[in-house]
Parts: C-alpha cells; sequence; structure tokens
C-alpha cells in the first residue's frame, strides 16, 4: 500500500515528453493468437470428447470404437490384508478383463483357477426374486439375543423346522449386553456345533424329557396349565415327528458375535415394555442391529430375514411364503399374536410396530420435538394408526396383503438390495420413529414397499406380567384350599 501511495505522491517528471504520448504500434498478430488459440483448443478437444475418441485412436487398439472392456470391473483391495474382490456389474453382454500390470489377462471362468485370497461375486445375481430356492438365492437369518439361554432350544427348534433349503441359509447371532451368570454365549456355541454336526436332534429332546420331568416349580411355569388346551396341542405337534425331510440338515453357515452396547434395561415383560423407555431401549436395539448387519452381510446374499428368538410357532414354509410376493414388495411382514391362559380370553394382538400411517400421527409428529420417539400402542401417544395385528381374520385368505408404513421387527423379510442401498434400523430418531418402525419410514421414503400379511400369523411366546403371575398365585391358592378352581 506504501508503494502505491509513494507513486500517487510523487511529482510529474518535467519537462513532459510529448514523445511519450504517441500512439504505439498495434501487436495484432500477438493479440489475435492470444486470443482465437485457446478458443481453437476448446473446440478441438469438445469435438474429441463427443466422438469418444473414435476418429483420434488407433484402429488397432479398439477398432469398434467400443466402451472399454474394464469399465464393468471394480477392484476393492482391503489395505494391510492379502485379500482382494473383484465385484462385476451386471452387465450380460461384457467380457470381463483384469488388467495386470500394462497387459490385459482374460479372467478365469472357473472360479477354482483363481488364488484363495481372490473372490469375484456378481452383484446383479444377488438380488431377491420370486422362485428363490428354486434358482438357489442365499439367505442370511439375523437373530440378536440376550439374556435368553432358556430360550435356545424353541429357537433352534424352529430354526429346524424351516423348509427352506438349511444349505441356501447362512445365520449370524450377535450376543450382547447379558447380565452377570447368563450362559447365553456358551449354550448358543453349544447348540450351533451340534447343529452343524447333526447332533442337535437328541440333544433337544433330552432337553425337552428333563424339562418335562421336573413338574412345575413357582408361578413362572405354572401359567401352562391355563393355556388353551388348542393352543398346547400346536406347539406340541410343531415339534413332533413326523419331520420334513432336511429338519437336521445343517445349516451353510454359522457365525456367532458378541458386542455389548451398555444395554442395562431388564428383559422381563414389565421391564421391556414400560413407556418411559422404550426411546432409549429401540435406539439401542437400532445400534445391535445395524451392527450384525454390516459384519454379516455379504454379496451373494439375495435375502435377509430378521427374526426374534422368542418366536413359539411359526410355519416351517414362512420364507417361501412371503418370497412369492417379491415380485411388488421389497420387505414383507407377517401377522404376529401371541397366546393368553384361558382366564385372560386365549390370544392377543402383539406386535403392533407393525401399522398403516394415519392424519392424525402425522399431526401428533408435528407437536413433538426433533428428538421424541413415538411409542406405538401406548396411551401416551394416541395416533390412531390402522394396526396388522388388528386387520387380522382367523378365516381371513394368508395371500391377502396390505401396503405398510411402520414396521414390527419380530420376523422381517427383506431383499438384500433394501439394505445395500443405505436403509437401516436408525439408532436415532428419525421422523420421530426408532429402529424398525423408522427402518419402515426410511424404506417407504427411498422407495421401497413394503407388504404386510394380516391373515398369515406366526406366535410370539406368552411371557406373563406381574399382574398375570399374581392372578395365577391366587388361582392355585384358591384350587388347594376348595379343590377346583373358584373365581369367587
Amino acid at each position: 500500500m506504501q508503494h502505491f501511495i509513494w507513486r500517487f505522491r510523487s511529482k510529474p517528471r518535467l519537462p513532459i515528453d510529448y514523445g511519450d504520448l504517441k500512439p504505439k504500434k498495434s501487436n495484432f498478430k500477438q493479440f489475435k493468437w492470444r486470443k482465437i488459440g485457446p478458443i481453437l483448443c476448446a473446440i478441438i478437444l469438445f469435438v474429441y470428447i463427443i466422438l469418444g475418441g473414435k476418429y483420434f485412436s488407433s484402429s488397432e487398439a479398439d477398432p469398434a470404437g467400443s466402451k472399454s472392456k474394464t469399465d464393468s470391473v471394480t477392484f476393492r483391495e482391503n489395505m494391510g490384508q492379502k485379500s482382494t474382490q473383484v465385484l462385476i456389474n451386471n452387465n450380460q453382454n461384457a467380457e470381463v478383463q483384469l488388467k495386470n500390470g500394462n497387459e490385459m489377462s482374460d479372467l478365469p471362468k472357473n472360479e477354482d483357477d483363481l488364488p484363495d485370497s481372490v473372490h469375484i461375486y456378481d452383484l446383479g445375481k444377488s438380488q431377491g426374486k420370486i422362485k428363490a430356492e428354486q434358482n438357489e438365492q442365499r439367505v442370511l437369518l439375523l437373530i440378536p439375543l440376550r439374556n435368553c439361554e432358556n430360550m435356545l432350544p424353541l429357537m433352534f427348534r424352529n430354526m429346524m423346522n424351516m423348509t427352506y433349503d438349511h444349505s441356501l441359509i447362512d445365520v449370524a447371532f450377535l450376543v450382547s449386553d447379558c447380565t452377570k451368570g447368563d450362559r447365553t454365549l456358551e449354550m448358543l456355541y453349544k447348540y450351533s456345533i451340534a447343529l452343524q454336526e447333526k447332533e442337535l436332534l437328541p440333544m433337544l429332546e433330552e432337553h425337552d424329557n428333563r424339562v418335562t420331568s421336573k413338574g412345575f416349580y413357582g408361578t413362572t411355569d405354572l401359567y401352562t396349565r391355563y393355556m388353551p388346551e388348542d393352543y398346547i396341542k400346536k406347539v406340541k405337534n410343531a415339534f413332533s415327528p413326523p419331520y420334513h425331510e432336511g429338519y437336521t440338515k445343517p445349516f451353510h453357515n454359522i457365525e456367532i458375535y458378541q458386542k455389548d452396547f451398555g444395554q442395562s434395561i431388564g428383559q422381563g415383560f414389565s421391564d421391556r415394555h414400560d413407556v418411559k423407555i422404550q426411546g432409549i431401549r429401540r435406539k439401542l436395539m437400532g445400534r445391535s442391529r445395524n451392527w450384525l448387519l454390516s459384519v454379516a452381510l455379504r454379496p451373494y446374499h439375495s435375502w435377509v430375514y430378521w427374526r426374534d428368538v422368542d418366536i413359539e410357532l411359526c410355519p416351517g414354509d414362512v420364507l417361501q411364503f412371503m418370497m412369492k410376493f417379491a415380485k411388488n414388495f421389497d420387505i414383507m411382514i407377517p401377522n404376529v399374536w401371541r397366546p393368553l391362559p384361558t382366564f385372560l380370553g386365549n390370544e392377543q394382538p402383539y406386535d403392533l410396530n407393525s401399522w398403516i400411517e394415519s392424519d392424525e400421527a402425522l399431526k401428533l409428529a408435528k407437536t413433538l420435538d426433533e428428538d421424541d420417539v413415538i411409542v406405538e400402542g401406548y396411551a401416551e401417544y394416541p395416533t390412531w394408526r390402522a394396526h396388522l395385528a388388528y386387520i387380522r381374520d382367523p378365516n381371513g385368505n394368508p395371500n391377502e396383503i396390505v401396503s405398510l408404513d411402520g414396521v414390527g421387527g419380530v420376523s422381517i423379510l427383506a431383499k438384500a438390495e433394501v439394505f445395500r442401498r443405505g436403509a437401516n434400523f436408525p439408532a436415532f430418531t428419525f421422523l420421530n420413529h426408532a429402529e424398525t418402525e423408522a427402518f419402515g419410514k426410511m424404506s417407504k421414503q427411498m422407495g421401497f414397499k413394503i407388504a404386510g400379511l394380516p391373515h398369515y400369523t406366526i406366535w410370539h411366546i406368552y411371557e406373563p406380567s406381574q399382574e398375570d403371575l399374581q392372578k395365577i398365585s391366587q388361582m392355585e391358592r384358591k384350587k388347594r384350599r376348595f379343590g377346583k378352581y373358584n373365581d369367587n
């Protein structure tokens, strides 16, 4: 700045030489090429790009001027690991080649010719479609677990009862936040080894006989005396021979993961369903689901099936049945009910997180803070939504479908593409929802379609609340006193 001030304040040179004011010769040629040269270069470059090098490249390198064959191949190399994945786009007409230095070599057509550290996956083939089993589409079965040692025999029974070819199913468990003394992880490992070695059925039968021989000890077991007789028969028949042909067949792969997320909420019925802790609990569950999904999903999986450990009755063909709707839907949700003791009405809708959005719920969301979580099925949040559970007709057509907005987590079948394109189980508040219900909201916004099957029902176990146990205890005391049940 001082330099310019100094020049401004300096006196003009005297006397003035008027020769300095004469016009200088114009350097037109230099000006012309300085202006026109860049324009000509831009035009040449533009023509080259438009023609794709057709008239500028060597005919021997690409005689037809076609697209480079290596465009359909993408390399992903894990840094620091001796592992390379080649991901091939679904281009049926492309002749795939690998680039080796400055030379091109044909990709081996036989996978056995590849090194053990190189894997090739055609992602175009890993898309969930109808007739999945006939097309040998792989399914990833995901089951989160916590403090459920006693539920494992029932869970494995239901897994074995699945009629979808077990060799096409990969199973992944996540054990998290178990309390001290719980043996879920140890027993899960024991049962998994036995299942894969075809030794699980005798082990489960021995377990059932041991439990039956113990009789009833305390009111936590006494509720079975008050369950509907027809339901007890259904459970007994579901896990009794004759079994389907592939009942004891090992699954393709079983993976067990362990990670804690700081979940300290109790596993009792009253603890898990208290409205005050629902938002926190579901966000933690969303985290665990996302961790399990991220480590277990492989390029060859076409379907992802989420399933709770405490399902009691489920049709063996549940996968095949829901997959047949894959032509028009991306996510399939069955209805979920639970049995009740006879003095409570025999049965009850269980999963109220599968619903159709309502105007009242949208208005309610506008009155809440951004981080508030709407908990469906509680009086504190009057949404007036239509729940899948309440649409059920025991004699209705199981093939009937309704379009859903919210999703419950007891049983979710989704195309793997849904998760590959970015959908997940928000561990944060997403549109005033979290976990599975937020997953439904997110999937809908991404353009996916959710099918609810109101008349196709699976059954959750009955978990007696404290009030139920107190009622059963009173009934047992009266029974011992009067010799029979007396409600007076």
